[in-house]
């Protein structure tokens, strides 16, 4: 897995998968969800602050699950089924955002080509 990114980043230390990201090259950083990483090094992932209430204590009970810290969010979500009858995933898949290693932020369902191979940046 690709761990050169050049964007900020912290992990909580209270809950797992809870990071903090710098989304907008600016230094600030945000609490972000952690779905999933994949072998290039982009993250899936969504904003907290974009949550009202109700769906910050639904992720909260989804992150204090006994599996948690053993499976990826996006597996986690898939087997849970929300208060509201709505599978967990298919829920909060709305918000989820793809970041890639050298910062950009981009809608994952937008169409868009492109990644960081190697400290490469290609683009179609």
């Amino acid at each position: 897995m690709t761990t050169d990114v050049s964007y900020k980043h912290e992990v909580s230390r209270e809950y797992p998968h809870i990071e903090w990201f710098e989304l907008n090259g600016d230094g600030i950083l945000y609490e972000c969800a952690v779905m999933r990483r994949d072998n290039n090094g982009n993250v899936l992932f969504f904003k907290t602050n974009d949550l009202d209430e109700i769906d910050k204590r639904r992720l909260a009970g989804i992150l204090m699950d006994r599996n948690a810290r053993n499976f990826e969010l996006w597996d986690i979500m898939a087997q849970k089924t929300l208060g509201n009858g709505s599978n967990a995933l298919s829920y909060f898949h709305q918000l989820v955002r793809q970041l890639t290693p050298n910062g950009k932020v981009m809608d994952p369902r937008s169409g868009q080509m492109g990644g960081s191979v190697a400290g490469i940046v290609s683009t179609v």
